[in-house]
């Protein structure tokens, strides 16, 4: 029997692409690294120190929920940044 000889095959030529072959590819976006912020959160040692906090009435809760997003925050970070203002400039 005789070998048979696939490399002027085109069904070869369709399966392995030749070197020179350019593909299109898609550039990832980068997103912005934001100041004092750690890249990520949940992974070990890059956790942020965390308390519970017990209000009096639902309205404390509801307050600070309208104010909020009257500054487009979450609350999170809203209780964060009233705790800063309160140790600059009220607790001196």
């Amino acid at each position: 029997m005789n070998k048979k000889n696939f490399k002027d095959s085109p069904a070869l030529a369709f399966i392995k692409p030749q070197e020179n072959t350019q593909y299109d590819t898609q550039e990832v976006p980068q997103q912005p690294e934001r100041k004092g912020y750690i890249k990520t959160q949940g992974r070990k040692g890059h956790k942020k120190p965390r308390i519970n906090l017990a209000f009096d009435s639902n309205a404390f809760l509801d307050q600070i929920r309208t104010y909020s997003k009257r500054e487009g925050k979450s609350i999170t970070q809203f209780v964060n940044d009233a705790v800063a203002y309160y140790i600059e400039n009220v607790s001196r």
